[in-house]
């Protein structure tokens, strides 16, 4: 009996579907009525909602408007498709979950961490088919472009930096700076869990025919740096370049889309790292 093929645009209009209703319960539920800023354009429109009483589905996406033009520039069209498209079914059920969803109005720590937990779990869906929600990941990406020596999850620490920053003196309390901190930490282990479960880095080898065009892709488009190794098949004894890189799991999905879409035929082994040591990723042992 055939297998029925379902087309890749199927699957990542359903994972949008599918993540942004999970991203939607915990912004519209928990983190939105307790004014707590998630981390990301989300916080900022958080905030914004305060001020305005705009629904806060429509300020993401009108926040994530002039970004995604500027990730059209710099980060090219196939990035920025799959982006808008997220964005936009993102801030479609945000909306409409703010209608229809019961708020809680309990205890700020619970909505903190449910808040987050929604959010992180909706997002992983979503980065699981190599799309972003947008926001400050495609700023991160530009910047990175401009400042190539400063690690991208640096550059994204930093902004989260100034949003919970600003999150305090918006609201006036540090409490409200310490809730977004914890927020923002349950938001990216949850992301994390999803995408590989609790593992936080892997290593990928791609044994292909078009090592250096997957190689530059992997560079332009993840921020990851890679590294030649040479092969030889055990079989035929043909000599090839096997590319390999170290990243987190969060980008792994990203990594596996680029390398099939430039050679459907690539070879993809990953390993699981415990501790990956230099740019970009922890500069000591974690301590057993």
């Amino acid at each position: 009996m055939n297998q029925i093929k379902i087309p890749d645009i199927v699957k990542d209009i359903g994972a949008d579907i599918i993540g942004s209703a999970i991203f939607a319960v915990g912004v519209d539920v928990f983190t939105g009525p307790n004014n707590i800023a998630p981390g990301g354009v989300t916080a900022i429109a958080t905030m914004l909602h305060t001020l305005t009483n705009i629904q806060i589905g429509t300020l993401t996406f009108l926040l994530n408007v002039p970004l995604v033009i500027l990730g059209f520039c710099v980060l090219g069209k196939r990035f920025t498709v799959n982006t808008l498209r997220s964005v936009v079914i993102l801030s479609l059920i945000t909306n409409a979950f703010d209608l229809l969803l019961p708020k809680y109005t309990g205890s700020t720590l619970l909505a903190a961490i449910f808040g987050g937990l929604g959010i992180g779990v909706g997002m992983g869906i979503i980065f699981l088919r190599g799309s972003t929600t947008g926001g400050t990941d495609i700023l991160g990406r530009v910047l990175l472009r401009r400042f190539q020596h400063i690690p991208l999850g640096k550059i994204l620490l930093a902004m989260d930096f100034v949003i919970v920053t600003t999150a305090g003196f918006f609201y006036g309390t540090l409490e409200a700076s310490l809730y977004a901190i914890i927020s923002i930490y349950v938001v990216e282990k949850a992301t994390d869990s999803v995408l590989y479960g609790f593992n936080e880095s892997r290593i990928a080898y791609i044994v292909s025919d078009k090592p250096t065009e997957i190689a530059q892709r992997i560079m332009d488009e993840t921020g990851r740096g890679v590294t030649y190794l040479n092969g030889e098949g055990g079989y035929q004894r043909a000599k090839k370049l096997v590319v390999m890189c170290a990243l987190p799991s969060r980008q792994f999905a990203q990594l596996k889309r680029i390398a099939l879409e430039v050679d459907p035929l690539a070879f993809i082994m990953v390993s699981t790292a415990s501790n990956v040591i230099g740019e970009g990723f922890s500069q000591t042992f974690d301590e057993v």
